[in-house]
């Protein structure tokens, strides 16, 4: 017992358990459960070691690998379940990677579940042309053959029983050095304990038989205690989900979507809640993913971008639009679709198969013309500027056909290996083989303009692409594009371009490349896809990954660039960069970046869905007076007013008629008409100006009888009657530095004010009489924002020391505080049930306001235009909730934006991304019962 109990002092967990969850997930479960129940002391010790597995151990986390490392480092072992497919798990080789560069192999167990190991002792490693189950990055770990324990015999379907003699003996060889005895005195003590517990079983029933009688006048309680443990299964099972939903979000988004609503469902905990903003704010490009019976092998977009073509293995094919999963039509034909195109006014599709089969459908009535066949099955295809149509088959046959579906050309230039790219550049063909040959004719002549010779490109491992456009053609190899371009023709200058430059890309394996006209490039890779944006003056260019479906099988760029199409397996995914999040709503409301300090441009919402902002909007001339503006969501008008450079604070009257806006010393009213914002009265605000920023108003809160409450810098609340030319003073300002600014909040109705003193405090005060009436302070810590909600029943305060905090008004004590590092602003709901912070790199986060948990939110996206000063993104952003608990954000250099914050909301768009339920056997496997009549998503 000794070395347990060191084991025991120094770490968590007595050991880690590494696994593939694809090949093991029950296996690892087994043996875990088997380790804790093996050679238990007594019945009333709970576990006889702490073995940490992720799906049993692990909470759900944004940040899932510091959360891995965490575990490791509380761990003293290291148990290895090795078979081929956790060979290849990137997972496991990091958490070996991790512990070898620790403790090697101390302390590290080997569990061969599947494959092959074998070891060399002229070497001293192991045998690397016969193990299977090990990966290659182990080599030189061991100096001695490392004693292993062989579960091949165990069904990963069925386990089978904790107490089958063969998983004994194996758990007795894990748990021996793990214990620090002897395994043959473990097997004794055991025994010992399975005979002790018999006996305690036995007089546990006859305590149990006389008590029956009892135990039914306890019913009650009986029924309390069993909703309580069905309530800690449930909590279990959605942690369990959640935390599997997070570890599988990056490879199958689909199925990682349906186990996060699933989790939530189970249970509505902060870890459900959390995992359901993480899978809802990744992938910001993300627009839908769609279906096919059948493996994808054919992709195309209109020229407008506004629909996408799919072929299939069987030979269907699909259009869908492009911005949803509408379906717009659907034809087919004999063979696997190898190639599909768009007509340039977007109203035919040509598609042709395997076997030489071409196909034209008409999008307007919905008919399929088959024309001629190619003699071998059909390479690619292209609708010319004209009109016509160019088909290329395997063996390098060019064959132009009419509008009239008839061909009147055709030309074999003999090509070897199997074309593999066709591009329709004004009016020529670019023809591309699988060697690096090819050649460009001239349409509809078919005249040759560049040879063969001239388009080859060099030996060895690369990939090659062509832009729609053919304005850009060139190679990856060792991370870098090289541009071969298309040489000078006379008469075809046109034709001479060349990619720009591309930042090298991140050390992994290119399968698939695709590039843009516009400067874009997209790399399929084994673990998904690179999207590189070029390089240009001043700028080092940028890359994206863009994660969820796995390693694709296609790439197509749409003709604009600003759409991606990917293919993996039965699914098709659809990408556009113009789409900065997928829970982010665009108005077309872009504002200019006018100022030269850090500046966040004054934001308020209004009753009925509007949102008032003060800055110049892009385009907008400096100077003219349109500072202020108002959009509407009823017919999308945007109202122009204001009649100075800046407004430092807004507010909305409580009918929504009147727009307020503060700056300097003035509080001005603006009314809220049909087609334009009108001035009616100024309210000076009262007090000596002590200095220049002291008489801004930085709060306004309008009250249904028409006065206005405000606070200014300085800390001082002023209140104005409806008809006042002027303020009074309710409460005094501070005697602080004439430059700083006091924080300060006021709740809705006006009421109630929180205002922080020059000591650092907050003091709360009731408006009506300016008595202060609580006094609230984070334990030394200096705040850097609050906010009143609730109705002036709730105070929140973010601290400089990382500390998020609510403060109850009616029981004038903190209701919890949070340690986590958190935003430099915050803001909440009217009803004070959602509040958020914003940090100064732009993130988003919920908190509940309940229990203070953490749940994630979205980053803010970069501005298109550089915004002027320092400071992070945050800095820059103004953010409000509106009374319907839309949060709405203004940029500087950026847009305003509305952002979906509720459950409801997260849950539809990831049902949308799915596009499909989780079948029975996923339900089994993930959650353990019996599925469930109701689908995830309807």
């Amino acid at each position: 017992m000794a070395g347990q109990n060191v084991s025991q002092r120094t770490h968590r967990y007595d050991a880690f358990l590494s696994y593939s969850h694809a090949a093991d997930s029950a296996k690892a479960d087994h043996l875990r459960r088997g380790l804790q129940n093996f050679a238990r002391s007594s019945w009333r010790q709970l576990r006889a070691l702490r073995i940490f597995l992720d799906n049993a151990s692990l909470s759900a986390n944004p940040g899932l690998w510091p959360e891995i490392e965490r575990h490791l480092a509380d761990s003293g072992a290291f148990i290895l379940l090795a078979c081929p497919r956790s060979a290849g798990s990137d997972w496991v080789q990091k958490e070996i990677n991790w512990w070898r560069a620790g403790l090697g192999a101390r302390r590290m167990l080997i569990v061969v579940t599947g494959g092959e190991l074998k070891w060399d002792h002229g070497a001293g490693d192991f045998d690397w042309e016969h193990t299977t189950c090990l990966p290659r990055t182990m080599a030189g770990m061991f100096s001695d053959e490392p004693r292993w324990v062989d579960l091949r015999w165990m069904s990963e379907e069925d386990p089978g029983s904790l107490r089958d003699s063969r998983f004994q003996q194996c758990v007795a060889d894990l748990a021996a050095p793990l214990h620090g005895r002897p395994k043959e005195d473990l097997i004794g003590a055991d025994v010992t304990r399975q005979r002790r517990t018999k006996r305690l079983v036995r007089g546990a029933l006859a305590v149990i038989t006389a008590l029956a009688v009892a135990a039914g006048l306890g019913w009650v309680n009986a029924v309390h205690q069993r909703d309580e443990a069905q309530r800690q299964t449930r909590l279990a099972t959605s942690r369990q989900l959640a935390a599997t939903a997070l570890n599988l979000k990056d490879g199958n988004l689909r199925l990682a979507s349906l186990l996060a609503i699933e989790a939530y469902r189970m249970q509505e905990s902060p870890e459900a809640i959390a995992t359901l903003n993480q899978l809802s704010t990744d992938s910001p490009h993300l627009v839908s993913m769609m279906s096919s019976e059948k493996d994808i092998s054919a992709l195309a977009f209109s020229t407008d971008d506004k629909a996408v073509a799919v072929g299939d293995e069987g030979g269907a094919v699909a259009v869908w639009r492009a911005d949803s999963r509408a379906l717009r039509a659907r034809t087919s034909l004999p063979g696997r679709i190898t190639a599909v195109g768009f007509s340039q006014d977007g109203k035919r599709l040509a598609a042709g198969d395997s076997n030489g089969n071409v196909g034209v459908y008409d999008l307007t009535r919905k008919t399929l013309r088959r024309l001629a066949p190619q003699p071998k099955g059909v390479s690619s295809l292209g609708f010319g500027m004209a009109g016509q149509l160019a088909v290329v088959d395997e063996a390098g046959t060019v064959a132009l056909y009419g509008e009239d579906g008839k061909k009147f050309r055709s030309k074999r230039p003999g090509h070897s290996g199997p074309v593999t790219v066709f591009q329709n550049v004004d009016s020529h063909l670019l023809v591309r083989d699988g060697v690096g040959g090819g050649a460009l004719y001239t349409v509809p002549e078919l005249r040759t303009v560049l040879e063969s010779h001239q388009l080859t490109l060099p030996a060895g491992q690369y990939v090659q692409a062509v832009s729609n456009g053919g304005h850009c053609f060139g190679y990856l190899k060792f991370g870098q594009l090289i541009s071969t371009g298309l040489p000078k023709r006379k008469g075809h200058e046109s034709l001479a371009d060349a990619c720009p430059d591309f930042p090298s890309l991140p050390n992994e394996e290119a399968m698939l490349l695709a590039l843009s006209d516009n400067g874009r490039m997209a790399v399929g890779t084994t673990s998904g896809i690179t999207v590189a944006d070029a390089q240009t003056k001043g700028d080092a260019g940028r890359l994206r990954k863009l994660t969820g479906i796995g390693r694709p099988s296609l790439l197509r760029f749409s003709d604009t660039g600003e759409r991606l199409a990917s293919a993996h397996g039965r699914t098709v995914a659809l990408w556009n960069f113009q789409q900065s999040s997928r829970t982010a709503h665009a108005h077309g409301l872009p504002l200019s970046d006018d100022q030269n300090m850090i500046h966040s441009p004054a934001l308020a919402a209004g009753p009925d869905g509007q949102v008032a902002w003060s800055n110049l909007m892009e385009g907008d001339p400096f100077g003219t007076g349109t500072k202020l503006h108002l959009w509407s969501p009823k017919g999308h008008r945007t109202l122009v007013g204001g009649d100075e450079p800046n407004y430092d604070v807004l507010a909305f009257s409580p009918d929504g008629r009147t727009l307020y806006a503060g700056l300097d010393r003035t509080v001005q009213s603006w009314q809220i008409q049909e087609t334009r914002l009108v001035k009616r009265r100024a309210v000076t605000l009262s007090g000596p100006l002590e200095g220049f920023y002291h008489g801004r108003p930085v709060a306004i809160a309008p009250r249904a009888d028409g006065s206005l409450v405000v606070i200014t810098a300085n800390g001082a609340v002023h209140i104005a009657d409806p008809s006042a030319q002027r303020t009074r003073i309710a409460v005094p300002g501070g005697t602080g530095d004439p430059q700083n600014t006091l924080l300060s909040s006021l709740s809705n109705d006006g009421r109630t004010a929180a205002v922080e003193n020059i000591k650092g405090a907050v003091d709360l005060y009731d408006v009506g009489s300016g008595r202060k009436t609580q006094s609230v302070q984070l334990d030394g810590e200096k705040v850097n924002a609050l906010a009143l909600a609730g109705g002036g029943h709730s105070l929140f305060l973010d601290g400089s020391r990382g500390t998020f905090a609510r403060w109850d008004l009616d029981t004038q004590r903190f209701r919890w505080r949070s340690d986590e590092p958190n935003g430099a602003r915050v803001t909440s709901s009217a009803d004070g049930r959602t509040v958020l912070t914003l940090a100064d790199s732009g993130a988003l986060t919920r908190w509940d306001a309940d229990t203070g948990d953490r749940l994630g939110g979205p980053e803010i996206p970069i501005p298109l235009h550089a915004m002027s000063g320092n400071g992070g993104i945050g800095e820059h952003t103004g953010f409000v909730m509106d009374s319907a608990g839309t949060l709405w954000t203004a940029t500087e250099g950026g847009e305003v934006l509305s952002w979906d914050f509720s459950v409801a909301s997260w849950i539809e768009g990831l049902c949308r991304i799915a596009d499909r339920n989780l079948t029975d056997a996923e339900w089994r496997r993930y959650v353990g019962t019996t599925p469930p009549s109701r689908p995830t998503c309807d």
